[in-house]
């Protein structure tokens, strides 16, 4: 059996490893940076490190979060380094036999690379997000310089 975490985002359900994980916190407003794409929120402070957070109904539909108190923050490992997604609302976390899982096959022609494959229920389909393939290229490196810049600035104002 495999463990996800299932989360909603605009009245679809997403599913993400819960081994690529490291926990759910509640979304406190981040400071805002500029000239970064429009999904990146902003930064919180995390375990003494800088945390991007990226609101995932931009990312992945261009639409805005509404953010409500049910509104959480999934914190990942992201290219050795860890990322927040803002979603919607947390389900939980939830077991299935792989005979429920059906991997994204070129077959289907689903282009996204960020999409690992489906959970196939009685009720609905949850899709499986692969969050480390979630941006281009030029996304990536944006996201890696931010991330490289405000550590390094962090580091000069401890000095």
């Amino acid at each position: 059996m495999e463990q996800y975490i299932i989360f909603s985002l605009n009245n679809q359900r997403y599913a993400i490893d819960i081994s690529r994980i490291d926990r759910i916190i509640d979304y406190n407003q981040p400071k805002k940076i500029p000239e970064t794409f429009d999904y990146v929120l902003g930064v919180i402070k995390y375990d003494d490190k800088i945390l991007p957070i990226i609101d995932l109904l931009k990312k992945l539909y261009g639409i805005n979060v509404t953010i409500n108190t049910k509104s959480k923050v999934i914190v990942t490992t992201w290219k050795d380094r860890m990322l927040g997604f803002l979603v919607e609302d947390i389900e939980g976390i939830q077991r299935f036999d792989s005979n429920q899982i059906e991997e994204n096959h070129e077959q289907y022609e689903i282009s996204k690379k960020y999409i690992e494959g489906f959970i196939k229920l009685e009720e609905d389909i949850i899709i499986i997000l692969d969050t480390q393939q979630l941006f281009d290229y030029n996304q990536e490196k944006d996201l890696l310089d931010l991330e490289d810049k405000l550590e390094d600035s962090i580091d000069k104002e401890e000095e």
